[in-house]
């Protein structure tokens, strides 16, 4: 039997990674435009996990590549870019 708060790591984790995909799922329905800030309520030691799961699900969650898309891609891929 496993003793009380051994998977609350695990469960962490899980959480962290269902906000950066409910994130980048909103984005794709247009319910929400792109989000670069990092929810207030992570600690830390989660926002490596959180950033790398939201631009992963970001790609998983994008539109038809069409020519407007591309060219809407690049204007948000320059977001991202340092000035």
């Amino acid at each position: 039997m496993a003793k009380l708060g051994e998977n609350t790591p695990h469960i962490i984790d899980a959480t962290v990674d269902f906000m950066a995909s409910s994130q980048a799922f909103r984005e794709y329905l247009r319910k929400l435009p792109p989000d670069h800030t990092i929810p207030p309520d992570l600690t830390d030691e989660h926002v490596p996990l959180y950033i790398r799961r939201l631009e992963y699900y970001r790609l998983l969650y994008r539109p038809k590549q069409t020519e407007s898309y591309w060219k809407n891609g690049e204007r948000f891929a320059k977001s991202f870019r340092a000035p």
